[in-house]
């Protein structure tokens, strides 16, 4: 469960990873790689599953400006 506290790692979270995600979608290995490890390091902060955190990703690029909360 996402606390008041961290709502505001959790946007940040998201929108690093969500441009990331963006430009890892290219056909450089390295980015895939560098969103990956990014994901597992920001979920561990959240103390997130990268899957739950990965889906906060997907949604935010499908609905620019979603509150993340």
């Amino acid at each position: 469960m996402i606390t008041d506290r961290n709502s505001d790692l959790l946007k940040e979270a998201v929108s690093e990873l969500a441009r990331l995600r963006s430009a890892a979608e290219g056909p450089t290995r390295f980015l895939t790689h560098l969103y990956a490890s990014a994901l597992e390091e920001w979920a561990h902060r959240l103390g997130m599953e990268t899957l739950q955190l990965n889906e906060l990703v997907l949604t935010s690029d499908r609905f620019p400006g979603h509150d993340v909360r």
